[in-house]
């Protein structure tokens, strides 16, 4: 269990921020796609960016861009927001310690019940196997589907373990909440951000959040629930490819 601290932003402190948090989001989704095509066209108007901007679902290049882009953006910044708690210490407010090796395989384990879970709870539900968007995502190139795999395998889960089990869990857990309701608050919320799926998804990605946190909470440092994070993604994008028959 944590204990409260005076190092960390409380309940209203955290709450505040996450809405700063969240604009930042989405600002750091867009303005990547901005300076793509400012890079590329001196005269943008917003009726070109809008127009770029409707394309992100389905072009592999455009979604890493705005992946990977905002990871560049976000991620100092939700650091530089527990900085500016005084006396805070970011290898302590995000739990940024190392684990052993058998952490790290009991956890794989974990993983795997937990994805075999997700096969049968989708399968249940009679939600697609694979979610109709991502099937239609076009790749321009070769090197934009490996750009892709980057941006969902390793940057996407670094800003959401981040923000969600990182900073939200770290404030939620030093107030009234305490950390088991931290831990469902923030999974509700990262299954919110997710509401482009199928409600099948969503409550699935819901029970995963509550595993992640519990592992962040467990294990005391979020490369744990992270690490998970990126083989999952790595895993579904492998059988993305080959459900449409690239790999």
């Amino acid at each position: 269990m944590e204990e409260r601290s005076v190092y960390v932003w409380g309940f209203l402190g955290t709450f505040l921020w996450g809405i700063v948090i969240a604009l930042l989001l989405a600002i750091g989704q867009m303005l990547p796609l901005y300076l793509y095509m400012l890079l590329g066209d001196a005269g943008v108007t917003l009726d070109s960016f809008l127009a770029l901007a409707e394309n992100v679902e389905t072009d592999a290049l455009l979604l890493s861009i705005s992946i990977i882009g905002s990871g560049f953006i976000v991620v100092p910044l939700v650091f530089g927001i527990a900085k500016l708690k005084r006396g805070s210490i970011l290898k302590e407010y995000f739990d940024l310690r190392t684990f052993s090796w058998k952490t790290f395989w009991s956890w794989m384990g974990i993983l795997v019940l937990l994805l075999l879970f997700e096969g049968y709870a989708i399968e249940a539900l009679g939600a697609e196997e694979i979610p109709s968007f991502m099937m239609n995502i076009e790749y321009p190139s070769v090197s934009s589907m490996w750009l892709l795999v980057f941006a969902v395998t390793f940057m996407a889960p670094l800003v959401e373990e981040v923000v969600f089990r990182g900073f939200l869990l770290k404030g939620f857990s030093n107030s009234f909440m305490g950390v088991w309701g931290a831990v469902i608050v923030t999974s509700a919320l990262w299954a919110l951000i997710h509401l482009q799926y199928e409600f099948a998804y969503v409550a699935v990605i819901f029970v995963v959040g509550l595993v992640f946190g519990y592992a962040r909470v467990r294990t005391n440092s979020l490369f744990v629930p992270m690490t998970m994070h990126f083989f999952m993604n790595l895993i579904a994008a492998v059988g993305l490819f080959y459900e449409k028959g690239m790999v």
